[in-house]
């Protein structure tokens, strides 16, 4: 009898590891939908000119910078 039990515990943490596997994929699946709206939205592709953009004048503005303490 203590041996059904003890088998009983083990089929139960299977399911539960197996239940966490698939929520764990079930939740990766739903981040990376999303994931990829948001890559796809023109909101992101105008924030990444932006950044991109400001990123150039910055450093512009550094080599300026450089160039006059340089000489």
């Amino acid at each position: 009898m203590t041996q059904d039990n003890n088998h009983v515990p083990e089929k139960k943490d299977e399911t539960l590891k197996e239940k966490t596997g698939q929520w764990i994929d079930k939740a990766e699946a739903i981040i990376d939908e999303a994931a990829e709206k948001v890559h796809q939205s023109d909101a992101y592709r105008k924030a990444g000119k932006t950044a991109e953009e400001a990123t150039k004048a910055i450093f512009r503005k550094a080599g300026r910078w450089w160039g006059k303490i340089g000489t």
